[in-house]
């Protein structure tokens, strides 16, 4: 049976929060885009803080 070293396990954690940045980063842009931002906006905000965007995008969703 073959186990992880640490390492590997640090490896594999850096991949899927990094996954998880883009793909909130794409989401959030996506529902900016929607509302109807320019796109120079969008690309500001979700290139400086995608999570906090994606929030930012879903209280305004959930507000409306």
């Amino acid at each position: 049976m073959k186990t992880e070293t640490p390492s590997e396990d640090r490896s594999s954690l850096q991949k899927v929060i990094l996954l998880a940045m883009v793909v909130s980063g794409c989401v959030a842009a996506y529902l900016m885009y929607r509302r109807g931002e320019s796109l120079g906006s969008i690309a500001k905000e979700t290139i400086a803080n995608p999570v906090g965007s994606l929030v930012s995008e879903v209280k305004i969703r959930h507000s409306v």
